[in-house]
């Protein structure tokens, strides 16, 4: 029995040594194959380390093995194709084909040529390149690689597309596929009495657009260039002829509460725009809707009412941004143009703000929205002015700007000379800046032309008519930049050229008469100061910009007010001259007379704030006319030895002396 056991036991244990040894044995193959296995990964992923890994798909395009160079080359490829053959689209209406048509503009021509859809080269690499390699959690980012082997991965290429120009495209080719549909509507025929006619309504059918842009977005990712499959959708009016017979009501509501209003006013210099919608313009916007509660209601078009704002509005505001540039030449900023924000109008957002306030008078509103602000989105420039000059000169100070509309030819002429002058001057700390020293002398040998002023109470041509808007767009430059005005003179009469932007009182003007008149204003800021003078012919007008380093300082004026108009007289006698033919006449129109007064202030760089009132008084004066002399008088007058001209003349010079042009 001891034997049997003893037996038994060295039978366990070799049993037991051969299961440990198999153990083992398992263990150790085991750990070789994942070595082996590890190995093979790791050299499978240095083999397609500058490589897509296999298993990796775009459509039907398999993208695996190739390298970043080799896919950017399909890429071009492909843009290629899609540039030179378009898209073709299938329209399907009741389940069959009703027409086809392809889009095959898909370059915009200009300073550089722009795709209007394409496969982005550089997103397309990283996309690809990092499947298997990024986003794979743990441990089984080591694997990934070698699953794609047996588990494809199909992934969107990312496609570049302007929308925007797409659909544009879109409306224009489609346009012979749709039936548009409208609802009942009303055309107004007698504006006082609200009558209307009434537009049936129509059913039709259309496009989604912006699906069709997305199905363009989807093939193109999938890098398909099979036909694009679109279908029309019907649409059905929600208003009925029905609903606006008894309308009348309603429409006298909207309408009774007159025209709208939009209006501008310029961030940098302060100027304001206003265009006014009168009722009849109004009117033939209409556009009948549903409120919430489900009441007929009125609002406007939005394509007429989009329409009239590109058309009328946007031109006013509209400004690309502006680089910074700045070259000296003989001490004198000669190619200076300094960095301007871009501005355009936002059509959209106005037009909204514009319906809103329309909409809002069909519920019959105490005190309705007549004035609506024209929206307007801001473009930075590239580059500033703080980057490409030594003088410190970074910020506008100030705006000044005045309107020479109708002036005469030579007039003008005599402002752009003046803006040429004054355009791009540097004026240095503490420098007492004078009009007359940088735009003058006022001389046909400096450029200047005669023309028509004022003299005392005659019309004659001087060199140098029109230097007066030059004072006075230069003064009220000054004004807003916080400047302390040495010397400033009104003119004698109150002339429309100088009328104030807002108001249009007189009082804001600067007159300019070599050597006498001048407009001066002192640099007092510790720094360089530059002009920059421009002339809008378009617009009529004149800007003066001023140029510097904020300091702090700030200034403004009020508007001018006239405590007393002063009627001009009857009109004086006929002054006889030898410059006109016999009997023929030349008149000058009246001016009345004035005291206007406004009130400048400014705060200076250490927060003192200074008030000054500037007071005008402005001369009236009679009709003036001039009549070519007739035979008799030039005999009396040679028998007297005075000219019946120089008598009239005496007699006004001792009324005024001074002299402003017209």
């Amino acid at each position: 029995m001891d034997f049997l056991r003893l037996k038994d036991k060295v039978c366990v244990l070799k049993l037991r040594r051969g299961w440990w040894r198999f153990v083992l044995i398992t263990v150790m193959i085991t750990f070789f194959v994942v070595i082996i296995v590890l190995g093979a990964v790791k050299v499978y992923t240095k083999y397609y380390q500058a490589q897509v890994y296999p298993g990796v798909y775009v459509g039907s395009y398999h993208l695996g093995g190739m390298t970043e160079n080799e896919l950017k080359n399909l890429t071009e490829t492909l843009n290629n194709r899609l540039s030179k053959e378009g898209l073709d689209f299938k329209i399907l209406d009741k389940g069959t084909v009703s027409g086809t048509f392809k889009m095959d503009t898909l370059l915009i021509e200009g300073d550089s040529t722009m795709e209007l859809i394409k496969l982005d080269n550089e997103r397309f690499w990283m996309l690809a390149q990092g499947v298997g390699r990024s986003g794979v959690p743990g441990w089984r980012s080591f694997f990934a690689p070698v699953w794609l082997r047996f588990f494809n991965s199909y992934i969107s290429a990312p496609v570049i597309v302007r929308d925007d120009k797409i659909l544009e495209i879109l409306s224009e080719d489609l346009v012979a596929f749709e039936n548009y549909p409208h609802n009942a509507n009303v055309r107004v025929t007698n504006l006082n009495n609200a009558e209307y006619d009434i537009i049936t309504e129509k059913s039709g059918l259309m496009f989604d657009k912006q699906e069709i842009v997305e199905k363009i977005n989807n093939n193109i990712a999938h890098l398909s260039f099979f036909s694009i499959v679109i279908q029309p959708k019907q649409f059905f009016p929600d208003i009925k002829a029905e609903e606006l017979n008894n309308i009348k009501d309603q429409l006298l509501v909207v309408m009774n509460y007159g025209g709208l209003n939009i209006n501008f006013i310029d961030p940098q210099t302060q100027y304001r725009r206003d265009w006014n919608i009168d009722p009849s313009q109004l009117s033939s916007w209409l556009e009948a809707t549903r409120a919430e509660d489900g009441k007929i209601i009125f609002q406007l078009q939005a394509e007429a009412v989009k329409s009239f704002l590109v058309e009328n509005v946007s031109s006013y505001i509209d400004r690309p941004a502006q680089d910074a540039k700045f070259s000296m030449v003989d001490g004198k900023a000669r190619e200076f143009s300094a960095s301007q924000l871009g501005q355009a109008l936002d059509v959209d957002v106005t037009y909204e703000a514009v319906n809103h306030a329309f909409i809002d008078r069909n519920f019959r509103p105490l005190e309705p929205t007549k004035t609506v602000s024209a929206a307007v989105v801001t473009v930075e420039p590239n580059i500033k002015l703080a980057s490409i000059n030594d003088f410190g000169i970074t910020d506008i100070l100030g705006v000044g700007i005045s309107a020479f509309k109708d002036s005469h030819n030579n007039r003008i002429k005599n402002i752009a000379h003046a803006v040429d002058r004054l355009n791009g001057i540097l004026i240095k700390p503490d420098e007492d800046f004078s009009a007359i020293k940088y735009a003058g002398p006022f001389t046909s040998e400096n450029g200047y032309l005669p023309e028509e002023v004022i003299k005392g109470n005659k019309i004659k041509k001087e060199i140098g008519g029109g230097m007066c808007q030059i004072g006075t767009t230069l003064f009220r430059m000054a004004m807003n930049s916080g400047m302390d005005i040495l010397e400033r003179y009104n003119h004698s009469l109150v002339v429309n050229y100088y009328a104030d932007p807002v108001n249009g009182n007189p009082g804001t003007d600067a007159a300019l008469y070599e050597p006498i008149l001048d407009l001066k204003f002192k640099n007092d800021t510790g720094a360089y100061l530059l002009l920059q003078a421009e002339i809008d012919y378009k617009r009529q007008q004149l800007t003066f910009t001023l140029w510097g380093r904020a300091d702090g300082r700030k200034g403004w004026y009020t508007h001018p007010i006239v405590s007393k108009w002063i009627p001009s007289g009857s009109p004086l006698p006929d002054v006889e001259t030898d410059e006109l033919k016999p009997g023929e006449r030349k008149c000058q129109a009246a001016f009345r007379g004035a005291v206007a007064s406004f009130v400048y202030t400014r705060i200076t760089s250490s927060s003192e704030q200074i008030e000054r009132r500037f007071e005008s008084y402005y001369r009236p004066l009679p009709q003036i006319c001039m009549v070519g002399k007739s035979a008799s008088s030039t005999a009396a007058a040679e028998n007297t030895g005075v000219s019946p001209e120089s008598t009239v003349l005496q007699e006004s010079s001792i009324i005024n002396s001074s002299s402003l042009e017209i």
